[in-house]
């Protein structure tokens, strides 16, 4: 890993002009903080008809807590009759050590270096169209929730209401907090996924990313202790009251980080505001310049980014780095100034997830490959784009061709569904590693090349969920030849035994 980040740094040193005219031009010419663009027609359209919700967080550092008072305006375009609603509690993994996704022997000491913290949902009130629910936990660890809802049939409106209080833990991770870091990712009570006559049930593995959401509008007001920073996917103005507020429309999740010492930085780059939060003015300068090049590159390779805002933050988060709607978190350890190189890279494939999983849903439990290896792949492109192709071929060796001579236990394959990973080691491999090999594979296979695809992709699927099927026949429409075989030999045919 040493030899890894040294070559790459290497290569940031030959580009450091570049570079340095890149922080003049984002840098040199922003006196004042620019305002938030408008919301494009584009957003405004796809936020029609998309389930609402309205939710009040007040955030106690003291006690450690956030009160959570929630109203969820639901449509059942399910096409099914539905006697229930499924919420997703994900903070109460966190309750016991054996089914927190941070207490894994890979995890444990970093994420939690004071010990075992527990975290859970206090719930006060669940109602349905303002009678009070009984509702029941379908897992033992208490993150499925179902809610009898009488008879909805399709087409039909109702209001789910939830009051509860989270209990955070002392954790580096998602959900959780680490001196003055609170990281609130995954937080909010949030519908689950009607797939295929059910609710998705899965549970919040310690590897991979669990959270399969559809699209929705959401409407925040946050209340925080005196001087704390809200970084947010919903773009949140603080009121004369020192309350936060905003809306953010066809998000697929919230998330949110809060800390009295950020200092931040700002850019607006074509039709949205960048912001970049860190411990000092320099980490947030570097990770807004890294974001702003990210962004723009992926404009000109996949489309426009419809939405207004894209944050970056540094976070206590152990295993690195974490994509949300409009934001993404990163381990505060890769803003030191030894590691910009890492920092970049990170930031370049955290941003690829705002096309491959924020616009272009898709089964992160079942495919991990689908968004993961999209997103290796974009950055690729984006060192090839930003530094040449010496850089490419350099950082396509360590990323790509080295992971298909690993060895690594039999039976796993990039399409392997996450809760068979038992190793992160393994699980950037072969779902990282191998998937962005298969993507190079395709861009040879692809008349035009995988760019042109993605971009048609990202068009065809935006606001919705493409399964791999859908990947699969879009693909094969594009080259106009049939592309399954490669798919196969990559995602299905298990190697290394």
């Amino acid at each position: 890993m040493k030899k890894k980040h040294c070559i790459i740094a290497l290569v940031c040193l030959l580009c450091l002009g570049i570079c340095a005219f890149v922080l003049l031009r984002v840098f040199g010419n922003t006196p004042e903080e620019p305002t938030l663009p408008p919301i494009s027609p584009v957003l405004e359209q796809a936020s029609q008809g998309l389930n609402g919700y309205t939710v009040t967080l007040k955030l106690d550092a003291d006690a450690h807590t956030l009160s959570v008072t929630e109203e969820i305006a639901y449509h059942n375009t399910t096409g099914d009759s539905l006697s229930s609603l499924v919420v997703r509690l994900w903070p109460n993994a966190f309750a016991a050590e054996d089914t927190s996704p941070a207490a894994t022997d890979e995890l444990f000491s970093a994420a939690y270096p004071n010990g075992f913290s527990s975290g859970f949902v206090l719930l006060h009130d669940v109602k349905w169209n303002g009678k009070a629910a009984a509702y029941r936990y379908l897992d033992d660890a208490k993150t499925v929730l179902e809610i009898p809802v009488d008879t909805l049939a399709p087409g039909e409106e109702g209001k789910l209401y939830i009051r509860c209080v989270v209990q955070l833990p002392n954790c580096a991770y998602r959900t959780g907090y680490a001196g003055d870091a609170w990281m609130l990712g995954n937080v909010l009570p949030i519908l689950s996924v009607y797939e295929n006559g059910a609710w998705r049930q899965d549970p919040y593995t310690p590897i991979g990313e669990p959270f399969y959401a559809e699209c929705a509008n959401f409407s925040l007001t946050l209340h925080l202790p005196e001087g704390y920073v809200p970084v947010c996917s919903v773009p949140l103005a603080e009121t004369e009251s020192g309350v936060w507020q905003g809306k953010g429309l066809a998000l697929r999740d919230v998330g949110l980080c809060v800390s009295p010492g950020y200092k931040k930085a700002t850019f607006l780059a074509g039709n949205t505001k960048i912001a970049a939060y860190a411990r000092d003015k320099k980490g947030a300068e570097a990770a807004l310049s890294f974001a702003v090049n990210a962004l723009e590159t992926y404009e000109s390779l996949y489309g426009e980014y419809p939405y207004p805002l894209f944050s970056v933050c540094s976070a206590a988060f152990a295993p690195g780095a974490m994509e949300y709607s409009c934001m993404a978190m990163v381990d505060e350890a890769y803003f030191a100034e030894n590691q910009r190189d890492t920092l970049e890279l990170i930031i370049a494939h955290e941003t690829a997830h705002q096309w491959f999983y924020s616009l272009v849903g898709s089964d992160s439990v079942n495919q991990p490959w689908q968004d993961e290896a999209l997103c290796e792949y974009a950055a690729l492109r984006y060192v090839e784009k930003r530094y040449g192709q010496s850089a490419f071929n350099t950082l396509r060796y360590y990323r790509a061709d080295a992971p298909m001579m690993e060895r690594v236990p039999g039976g796993l394959t990039p399409a392997t569904p996450i809760d068979s990973f038992s190793s992160l080691m393994d699980y950037r491999t072969i779902v990282y590693g191998r998937g962005a090999s298969m993507m190079l594979a395709l861009d040879m296979f692809v008349p035009g090349g995988m760019d042109a695809f993605l971009k048609a992709y990202v068009q065809e699927y935006s606001f919705g969920i493409a399964g791999r099927e859908s990947f699969e026949n879009s693909l094969n429409a594009y080259a106009g030849k049939d592309a399954s075989p490669l798919l196969l030999d990559y995602l299905d045919t298990k190697i290394n035994e």
